[in-house]
C-alpha cells in the first residue's frame, strides 16, 4: 500500500468511528482489487492497555501485512458494522477481534459483541488476538456464559484463538473445539522505548477495579516503609481520568477516546513510567509498559493469575522484573533495593513470540481479492 493511500485509510477510518462515514462509504473508497483485514472489538473506553493493544495491531499489520487494507470497526459499532458487512464481504476478507484480557464471563459488554462476530463470520478466517481468559466456572451465570460462548465460537469453523499466557491457552483447550495459537500480548511487538536521564523514586500503578486482590492496608504500609527509607512515591495508573470508562461509552459527561488520540497519551504514560528508578504494578500493561522501557517493576497479581502466569511465561528471564505474591513491606522493599541496583537490563527478544499469528495469516493471503 502506498504512503499516501495509508494516510487515507487512517484518516477514513477515523472518520468512520466518528460517524462522518458509514462503513460502507469507507469501503467505496478504497481500491477495489486489494485484501481486506477487518479488527472489530476496538475500544473507545479510557484503559491505556486495551488502547494500545489496538494500536500496536494496527503498527503489526502495517509492519507484517502492507498489501492488506486494515480497518478498525469499534465495539459500539459491532451490531452496525456486521449488518453493513455482510452484503459486502468477500471470499478473501479476513475478520479480527481485538486482543486484551476480556473474554470470559466478568466482561460481557464484550464478550457478547465477540460472540456476534465469531458466529457471523463463519466462512472467513476469524481471529480473536492474544487474549486472556476467565469464565467463574463457580456460578451457575459464569457456567451459562461459557455455554453461551462455546455455541458462539463453535458455529465457526475458521476461527482461531490467541492465548497470551499459558493459563489461558489451556483454558482455550478445554472450553473451545477451535484452532487455539500461543502468542504474546500485542503491545510486546512494539519496539523497545526505553528512558534516557534521571530516574526518581518508585511508581505505584495499581488497580481499583474487581481484579484487585492487593488492599489498600498493605499498599498503605507499603507506602510509608519506601518514604521512610527516604524514597519518593508516586501513584498513577493506566486508565485516562477524564475519558469514558469501558462500559460506560453513553456516558455524555465524558469524551470517548479517538484512534489518533492513543499514541499521545500512551507516550505521556510511558515518560512517566521511564521516570522512575523502579515500578510496583499489579497491572499487566503496567508490567509490559515497564518492560518496554527496560524500567526496573515489581509485579503483584490480579484477582486470576493473568499477570503472574505472563510474568512466568515471557519475563522471568528478565533481570529487572520480578514478581512477588509477599506483598509485606519488608519483602517489597528488599525487592525494590535489589532492583533499584541494577546497572544493565537484558535485552527484549519477543520476535518470534508471533511466528504462529504471522504464518497463519500469511496463509490466507491471495494475489488479488
Amino acid at each position: 500500500m502506498s504512503v499516501d493511500m495509508d494516510n487515507k485509510l487512517s484518516q477514513w477510518n477515523l472518520d468512520y468511528t466518528q460517524g462522518k462515514l458509514s462503513l460502507t462509504e469507507l469501503l467505496s473508497r478504497l481500491p477495489q482489487h486489494q485484501q481486506r483485514f477487518f479488527m472489530f472489538g476496538i475500544p473507545t473506553y479510557n484503559n491505556l492497555g486495551d488502547q494500545m493493544i489496538g494500536f500496536a495491531q494496527k503498527l503489526f499489520f502495517r509492519r507484517n501485512f502492507p498489501q492488506l487494507l486494515y480497518i478498525e470497526i469499534t465495539e459500539p459499532q459491532t451490531d452496525q458494522a456486521i449488518a453493513e458487512l455482510q452484503k459486502q464481504l468477500r471470499p478473501s476478507d479476513m475478520i479480527g477481534f481485538i486482543g486484551g484480557g476480556n473474554v470470559g464471563s466478568y466482561y460481557l459488554n464484550h464478550e457478547r459483541a465477540r460472540r456476534k462476530v465469531f458466529s457471523t463470520f463463519i466462512d472467513n478466517l476469524t481471529v480473536s488476538f492474544p487474549q486472556s481468559v476467565n469464565f467463574n466456572e463457580n456460578s451457575r451465570q459464569g457456567q451459562r456464559e461459557l455455554g453461551l460462548s462455546q455455541e458462539a465460537y463453535g458455529k465457526n469453523p475458521n476461527l482461531t484463538l490467541c492465548a497470551r499466557e499459558t493459563q489461558t491457552f489451556r483454558r482455550f483447550q478445554r472450553y473451545f473445539d477451535n484452532n487455539v495459537l500461543f502468542t504474546g500480548d500485542m503491545v510486546l511487538s512494539l519496539d523497545p522505548l526505553p528512558g534516557r536521564g534521571k530516574h526518581d523514586g518508585v511508581l505505584m500503578i495499581m488497580r481499583h477495579d474487581d481484579e484487585k486482590v492487593t488492599g489498600d492496608d498493605p499498599l498503605d504500609k507499603i507506602t510509608t516503609v519506601l518514604e521512610e527509607s527516604d524514597r519518593s512515591v508516586y501513584q498513577t495508573d493506566t486508565v485516562v481520568p477524564f475519558k469514558v470508562e469501558d462500559g460506560q461509552e453513553d456516558d455524555p459527561s465524558r469524551s470517548t477516546l479517538k484512534l489518533n488520540e492513543r499514541w499521545q497519551l500512551f507516550t505521556n504514560k510511558l515518560d512517566e513510567i521511564r521516570a522512575a528508578k523502579v515500578v510496583v504494578t499489579d497491572r499487566l500493561h503496567g508490567m509490559i509498559f515497564s518492560v518496554i522501557t527496560q524500567t526496573p517493576v515489581l509485579v503483584f497479581d490480579n484477582s486470576y493469575g493473568k499477570a503472574s502466569t505472563s510474568y512466568h511465561n515471557w519475563f522471568a528471564d528478565l533481570n529487572y522484573v520480578r514478581q512477588t505474591n509477599d506483598t509485606s513491606p519488608e519483602n517489597v522493599l528488599k525487592n525494590i533495593e535489589e532492583l533499584e541496583n541494577i546497572k544493565r537490563v537484558d535485552p527484549l527478544e519477543f520476535d518470534h513470540s508471533y511466528d504462529a499469528l504471522l504464518n497463519l495469516i500469511n496463509s490466507h493471503l491471495v494475489e488479488e481479492a
